[in-house]
């Protein structure tokens, strides 16, 4: 069996959603009546029509098939070349469950339609949502869909009026076949609405593809007043209930509030003011008995009252001294100023003692028999003693310091044989006046 097929035209511009056509035409080359089965096949095939799908055809005679193809105006067909294979198949040699699938095909023809979708474009714009409330600055966004079979650029153009400004996020935009872009869109009022009712802004964003026409996304924004009716009868309420409380207040909490506190203070109060008079009592007799005995005195001796005795007499006085003593010999004595003169007391207030070598040895600061401090001198280097009730050393004793030398110190720089101390003593000699 021989068969030859051809097409017309072979290549083909189609408009996604019209329908167009070409012409196969099929020819029996052999000597016995045969049909003929077409089928449409390649990425086009599910597009494709043909008219008829069997034909039968005498020897050496054509017979043609309309072979018709639809591409639906839809994102998933994309603009460019789509290719459908027309298969011709002769009935008798049509598959049998003996016959394996080589020996059905090889007496098959196919051709070739080539198909150039062309591009269109569709795009849709909404506004999310599409009527917005607030009392300034609100955002929104505006949905951008291309469903055309090509990718576009599109450019925005907000148009807002003289109380409401529309500021989109991205004015231009790429968008692919059969996707979305969302924009960010920012809506300013221009004044703020402080009472009243809100008002209605009506506002739109124009999208312009770079090819086809512009689509329009219409959109009102209503601003509300920053005040909102409640607040001012919430505020008139608010200020009626302080109204009340403080009336409430001064007519009966503060009253016992004030009673309260005047009967716990009445008591301890008239007991105070008892107390006081009872001492202006005593204090008025106190005078008036003085005020007596003063008259008294006056008027028996007929002399006035003697004169009040003389103050003691106080000398401040800052004596130091030095005192050496050898090791293991006798106890160094020192005196420290004169006796103390009849009808007066030495009083110490300060005494500062220093040991400069670091000897060791037994320091004592004494009068007579009595011993008044006994010091290691081991244990200082500057020893400060300050006192608030001062040392008294009696009339007619001499102050003195002693001091037992045990161990010579070692400073630096030099090898004393002795032990070295010095004594301050700061005081006052205070003279009682005589009587």
């Amino acid at each position: 069996m021989a068969v030859a097929v051809s097409i017309e035209p072979a290549a083909l511009a189609a408009v996604p959603g019209e329908p167009v056509e070409a012409v196969v035409t099929v020819r029996n080359d052999s000597q016995i009546v045969e049909q003929y089965a077409l089928q449409a096949m390649g990425p086009g095939g599910e597009f494709t029509t043909l008219v008829p799908d069997h034909v039968s055809v005498y020897p050496e005679r054509t017979e043609t098939v309309t072979v018709r193809v639809t591409v639906p105006r839809s994102p998933a067909v994309p603009a460019g070349r789509l290719d459908v294979a027309i298969r011709v198949v002769p009935t008798s040699a049509a598959p049998t469950e003996d016959e394996p699938l080589v020996d059905r095909t090889t007496v098959a023809e196919v051709v070739e339609l080539a198909v150039t979708v062309e591009p269109f474009t569709a795009v849709a714009a909404e506004l999310v949502p599409r009527v917005s409330r607030s009392r300034g600055r609100k955002r929104v966004r505006l949905a951008v869909d291309n469903n055309g079979n090509d990718a576009i650029a599109v450019s925005l153009l907000s148009a807002g009026t003289e109380r409401l400004s529309v500021v989109p996020r991205d004015p231009d935009l790429l968008i692919d076949a059969g996707h979305a872009q969302f924009v960010r869109v920012t809506l300013v009022p221009r004044r703020r609405i402080w009472r009243g009712q809100a008002a209605s802004h009506p506002y739109s964003i124009t999208v312009t593809p770079s090819s086809g026409e512009p689509v329009v996304a219409d959109g009102t924004h209503m601003q509300e007043p920053v005040f909102p009716p409640w607040f001012w009868k919430a505020l008139l309420a608010l200020a009626a209930l302080i109204a009340l409380l403080i009336l409430l207040w001064n007519l009966l909490l503060k009253p016992t509030v004030e009673q309260t506190a005047r009967d716990a203070v009445a008591e301890p109060l008239a007991s105070a003011q008892q107390q006081a008079a009872e001492a202006e009592e005593a204090a008025a007799g106190a005078q008036q008995t003085a005020q007596e005995a003063k008259d008294a005195a006056q008027s028996g001796s007929g002399e006035p009252p003697p004169p009040p005795p003389p103050a003691s007499t106080t000398v401040d006085s800052a004596i130091a001294v030095t005192l050496t003593d050898q090791p293991g010999g006798a106890v160094a004595t020192r005196d420290i100023g004169p006796a103390v003169p009849d009808g007066a007391v030495f009083q110490i207030t300060d005494l500062v003692f220093n040991n400069p070598q670091g000897d060791v040895a037994t320091v004592q600061l004494a009068y007579d028999d009595t011993v008044l401090l006994n010091l290691s001198a081991e244990n200082y280097r500057d020893l400060d003693l300050h006192f608030v009730t001062p040392i008294q050393i009696p009339a007619g004793q001499t102050l003195e310091v002693r001091m037992n030398c045990v161990q010579v110190g070692k400073p630096v720089g030099r090898t004393p044989d002795r032990c070295l101390a010095t004594v301050l003593v700061t005081g006052a000699t205070v003279t009682q006046p005589a009587g």
